[in-house]
């Protein structure tokens, strides 16, 4: 290596030490602002050593113009879309050298199987020279990799030499690796096409009225606009978070199987019943049971989940319907803890009146 090329890794690494978290912060940022959802995005730097043998290696006469990865950003995403989303953000952010930047889709061509990601070899441009923050770095070129998780599963494990997934394979094995490669982006497309089905059924049950939504499904997609409709309708105060899949085999052990199953139990009466007894935010897993229980505890607790807790109102509002002693029964028998009952001034006695807790 020339003492040129050595006195300019001198002076750039340093500098790229700067750039490289200045780059991820950057698209950290972007991202965020963007509602973009993604797994990771991760840094590196490369040493001197690395540097200098990358050189060597490629027979690189011009090392300035021709090593662009001296700083080096992979985003890893979750979808395709989300690849070209954040393709697109780039070119806007940086100024992108599309002569040394490529899709590796396209660079494959359609008859070759392997891991597929873009690269970009971009500078921070001129809009970023002025500023302070980046006076010393707007003339490095740097490297940004956009891939989906399965993309970057699979280039692991192509280059990982440990697993022998390289070049010059025995042809028969190369075929297999070939086909299995093909599966692999057929998976990943397929995700994509789930994500745009999942985001069109999203507008479509967002269009529907509380009557429409009667007929549909009752899944995690449907739930929360219909409750969102019924807490405002009734001024209850219901807070949303994801709704696992065991719980929705709860409901559905139930026999709530569609929105119009929630709604024959969830009647006027029982929601200002409900309304009355509870202050506070309820969570929207928990504003079911209760309906569950109200309706028909004996037959909630041939399905019920494990939970071990009751807050004092919604005991109160099932002391009321079922009478406290057999009320009181049940808990017991399940072991659910009722929150006060480790409070001195808890009343314990008349087990077997009506009265509510509390």
């Amino acid at each position: 290596m020339s003492q040129d090329a050595q006195s300019w890794l001198e002076d750039a690494l340093p500098r790229h030490g700067r750039l490289t978290p200045a780059v991820v912060g950057l698209l950290q940022n972007i991202l965020s602002r963007s509602a973009i959802e993604y797994l990771s995005i991760a840094g590196r730097t490369k040493d001197l050593a690395s540097a200098e043998e990358k050189i060597k290696r490629k027979k690189y006469t011009h090392p300035s113009i021709q090593l662009t990865d001296l700083s080096g950003v992979r985003v890893i995403t979750f979808l395709e879309t989300q690849v070209k989303a954040i393709s697109d953000l780039i070119r806007t952010t940086f100024d992108v050298d599309e002569k040394n930047s490529l899709d590796r889709a396209s660079d494959l061509g359609d008859d070759r199987m392997g891991y597929r990601s873009t690269h970009f070899v971009c500078s921070l441009g001129q809009s970023r020279r002025g500023l302070l923050e980046y006076e010393a770095l707007s003339d490095l070129t740097f490297e940004i990799q956009v891939r989906t998780v399965l993309q970057h599963a699979w280039a692991e494990l192509a280059h990982d030499r440990s697993f022998k997934l390289g070049t010059g394979l025995p042809a028969k094995i190369q075929r297999k690796l070939n086909l299995y490669s093909g599966m692999l982006e057929i998976v990943d497309g397929a995700f994509d096409e789930i994500a745009r089905e999942v985001d069109a059924y999203k507008s479509e049950i967002a269009s529907k009225t509380a009557s429409q939504l009667s007929d549909t499904e009752l899944n995690s997609l449907t739930l929360r606009p219909y409750l969102e409709r019924l807490a405002e309708e009734h001024d209850l105060k219901i807070s949303f978070t994801e709704i696992p899949d065991d719980i929705l085999s709860e409901f559905k052990a139930f026999g709530l199987n569609k929105i119009a199953d929630l709604k024959r139990i969830a009647d006027k009466a029982l929601l200002e019943e409900i309304g009355e007894h509870i202050t506070g935010d309820e969570n929207a897993i928990g504003f079911i049971r209760t309906l569950m229980m109200y309706h028909d505890i004996d037959r909630y607790f041939t399905v019920w989940k494990g939970w071990t807790g009751l807050d004092q109102p919604t005991a109160s509002l099932l002391a009321k319907r079922y009478g406290r002693k057999k009320f009181r029964d049940l808990m017991n028998k399940n072991e659910i803890w009722i929150e006060g009952e480790d409070d001195p001034d808890f009343p314990r006695d008349n087990l077997d009146e009506d009265a509510p807790f509390g």
